[in-house]
């Protein structure tokens, strides 16, 4: 099932290290191994969220549970992802303001994302009372 974690780490840490080590003489370099690492991470978190989200389809399957709230869920969880990525990217480059400013869309996105659901819960209990 695809690559090992202790293969994909001993990569991840090698990158690291050459990134570092030529760091002080080619910066744009180190940010571009920075860049393609990250982009082969997030390809194995995807290739591992794809069996994650099977498994979440075959529990609501089972379950009666409206299908709007997984596809919320994994919005969240994708957004939470790339503006980590994002985030990190712009905080190696040393633009750490930028990465404040993306951490901050990140969180807004969610609650703009997870609105309806929030709406939909105030709704519920209001009518309760």
């Amino acid at each position: 099932m695809g690559v090992n974690i202790g293969i994909l780490m001993a990569c991840i840490i090698v990158a690291v290290i050459l990134a570092i080590s030529i760091k002080s003489r080619s910066p744009e370099f180190s940010s571009l191994i920075s860049v393609a690492l990250g982009l082969v991470v997030i390809g194995y978190c995807i290739s591992r969220l794809k069996v994650i989200v099977s498994s979440i389809r075959e529990i609501t399957a089972s379950i009666d549970l409206d299908k709007t709230y997984i596809a919320v869920l994994i919005k969240l969880i994708g957004i939470a992802y790339i503006c980590e990525f994002a985030a990190g990217i712009s905080k190696d480059a040393g633009y750490g303001a930028v990465a404040s400013q993306i951490e901050l869309i990140g969180k807004l996105t969610m609650l703009m994302v997870s609105l309806p659901i929030l709406m939909q819960l105030v709704e519920t209990i209001t009518s309760l009372m």
